[in-house]
């Protein structure tokens, strides 16, 4: 839980926050069902709070630094729409409409999960008829787009954890699908249609940004050959890939500073406050950007390290993860090159980590040379496919 700003930046006692619901909660979410399930927020300092949700209400305290938590017990999954609401002992009210419980699972990785459903093959009325599933929710939280350009004064701005994505939570519509992970969505529309219960989809990806970006900064500090991706050398570092680390430079304008594709930054910015969330596991699509690098015991350890630094920072230790293999692409370009090591790679990682399957889709290639194949469709049901068979446990 952050806290109010200011207890979170000076850890202050005595802080009086207004009443207001974490990051991960609000209109028209879906929340976990079948694990008892925090929920959290900021408050007056030192008072009490109620938290109701259908015919359970159960009670909290807001802590000294503002943090309130109540843990709600776990429930069943339910397509009726209930309201969420948190309401302190001096009678302010703070309340979430249309909530759902169901399954949620995190969507992240790089451009090819970042891959808009509306840009997809087949994809455009796939979202004319998105309001056909009123129990697919969707967080899509937007990242500043790393293009070829230098950042604006507002880019430049929002370069902080907690500016950087931006985003709520919304009901599967034409215009909230369009925008969504092409991926992500039909992975999502998979697991509804076999486990027929509502699912949350949550999208954090971020074009062409590196495994190194979303370790948690306690994993980058632990070990020390990760020493030189720590503090303002990370843009030197032969260990980010060159063109990772050419775009921060043109984005920065040259100088250095914080950026999307710096170690640590992505898993601050839009994984972190997640933590505590029972979420029921993670689809990530992602490598393009660390295959650029011929290194496979670097690479290696940076999916494990990822996947065990997620799950300890989370608080989730059998958090799933449903990884998919880089695709086949034609051509011949020299960033390509170490893409078959890459994919060996990640079925080493995947088959030594419990709870971890790799999506084979090498057969759903292309002859472009283009890094975003644009037919998401097929990548994502396999995705989706593989998630609707866990059971909450690891082989």
């Amino acid at each position: 839980m952050m806290g109010c700003v200011t207890a979170v930046l000076f850890a202050t006692a005595g802080v009086s926050c207004a009443l207001e619901f974490g990051l991960p909660f609000g209109s028209h979410m879906v929340l976990p069902a079948g694990r008892d399930l925090a929920i959290w927020g900021t408050g007056a300092k030192g008072g009490q709070v109620t938290l109701r949700f259908g015919d359970f209400s159960v009670k909290g305290r807001v802590e000294l630094n503002g943090d309130w938590k109540a843990v709600l017990p776990g429930m069943q999954a339910s397509t009726s729409p209930r309201v969420l609401e948190i309401e302190e002992a001096g009678g302010a009210v703070k309340r979430l409409d249309d909530v759902l419980v169901g399954e949620v699972w995190f969507c992240a990785g790089q451009s090819n999960m970042d891959f808009p459903l509306g840009r997809a093959v087949g994809g455009g009325d796939e979202a004319e008829h998105a309001g056909n599933f009123p129990s697919i929710r969707l967080y899509n939280l937007t990242a500043v787009a790393t293009a070829n350009r230098p950042f604006n004064a507002d880019e430049r701005g929002r370069m902080t954890p907690e500016r950087l994505f931006e985003g709520q939570w919304a009901r599967a519509e034409k215009q909230s699908a369009a925008a969504f992970t092409a991926v992500g969505w039909w992975a999502g529309k998979e697991i509804h249609r076999i486990k027929e219960v509502p699912v949350g989809l949550i999208d954090v990806s971020v074009g062409g940004s590196g495994a190194e970006a979303w370790l948690p900064r306690e994993v980058l500090q632990a070990r020390a050959d990760y020493s030189e991706l720590l503090g303002i050398s990370w843009m030197e570092s032969e260990r980010v890939a060159a063109w990772a680390r050419g775009r921060a430079k043109v984005n920065l304008g040259g100088k250095p500073g914080a950026h999307p594709y710096q170690p640590g930054f992505l898993f601050d910015a839009g994984v972190r406050a997640w933590r505590g969330f029972a979420m029921s596991g993670v689809l990530w699509y992602q490598g393009e950007t660390n295959a650029e690098i011929h290194d496979d015991v670097w690479n290696e350890r940076l999916i494990t390290d990822l996947v065990i630094g997620w799950r300890r920072i989370l608080d989730q230790p059998e958090l799933p993860f449903y990884m998919v293999q880089l695709p086949r692409i034609g051509g011949d370009a020299p960033l390509r090159k170490w893409w078959p090591q890459f994919r060996e790679l990640q079925a080493r990682a995947a088959a030594k980590l419990d709870g971890v399957e790799l999506i084979v889709i090498q057969d759903l290639g292309w002859d472009s040379p283009d890094v975003h194949p644009p037919d998401k469709r097929p990548v994502g049901e396999r995705l989706g496919e593989a998630a609707a068979r866990h059971d909450g446990s690891f082989r």
